[in-house]
């Protein structure tokens, strides 16, 4: 199970998509969306969490939720639009 929920990355997906989050959104957004969830990930997670989801060279396995639109910021991408 994960910890955050069905897993921050796709929690953090279903709170941009319910207007909870604005697009473009960064690091922060993670960060405080998490800590007002009662979460408390490691900021390397936090971190890495949006460039990981925007990368095609991170993992193949990774789903690629997220697209970087420069200066660290990001929208949604369209497989987090359709499927998530």
């Amino acid at each position: 199970m994960a910890k955050y929920g069905r897993g921050l990355n796709i929690e953090f997906v279903a709170a941009v998509k319910n207007g909870e989050i604005n697009e473009p959104f960064c690091t922060k957004d993670v960060r405080d969306f998490a800590k007002n969830r009662g979460w408390n990930p490691s900021e390397k997670y936090i971190a890495v969490l949006l460039p990981n989801g925007a990368s095609d060279e991170h993992s193949q396995t990774y789903k690629k939720l997220f697209v970087s639109i420069g200066n660290g910021l990001y929208i949604l991408s369209d497989l987090a639009k359709k499927e998530m």
